[in-house]
């Protein structure tokens, strides 16, 4: 007796617990948001037929499927055009994602062309494929020796035009030695 009673309540708990939804186990993080490599401090290139096109330097890099971080980044990209006049542009950052050939800086955002073209702020939005800079907070630049400051940047970098609100100028007249 005791037998029978022992195989239906075994019988009716696996009819039980096989009908009994389970907690979905997998993982709910998605699939492009895990991280495939992730380097310390590298030094990446980018080569094309011409030579170097891109330099990175950064303390560490996180490649996603669809994007890239890098962490206290350095970046130069070199000029390739016989028609613009200057060597190289530098951008430089705490934080930068990139996605294709746009990138999005954060923290401490530093933008170089030469010597002549100097940016500071805490965002820039920079398109390389267009060759356009832009941010929504407040920067300060330096043009030569011309210091320019405001918000919401717009920076097209193929007609050198500059563009922003709340703007403040400080023009340094050319001075000249008197003898």
């Amino acid at each position: 007796m005791a037998l029978k009673i022992f195989f239906y309540i075994s019988l009716f708990l696996s009819l039980f617990f096989y009908f009994l939804p389970i907690e979905n186990l997998k993982d709910n993080t998605k699939k492009e948001d895990r991280a495939i490599f992730i380097f310390e401090n590298p030094i990446m290139y980018t080569l094309d037929e011409d030579g170097l096109s891109k330099k990175i330097i950064s303390k560490q890099a996180v490649k996603y499927k669809t994007r890239d971080e890098l962490y206290f980044a350095d970046i130069n990209i070199y000029n390739k055009e016989i028609k613009k006049d200057f060597i190289k542009e530098n951008l430089k950052a705490e934080f930068i994602e990139k996605k294709g050939e746009k990138y999005y800086l954060a923290n401490r955002v530093k933008y170089k062309r030469d010597e002549y073209i100097k940016f500071n702020t805490n965002e820039l939005f920079f398109d390389n494929s267009k060759k356009i800079a832009r941010n929504t907070q407040a920067f300060d630049a330096m043009y030569y020796d011309n210091f320019y400051s405001g918000t919401n940047l717009y920076f097209d970098m193929n007609t050198n035009h500059i563009k922003s609100r709340r703007t403040n100028f400080i023009i340094e007249p050319e001075k000249k030695d008197k003898k």
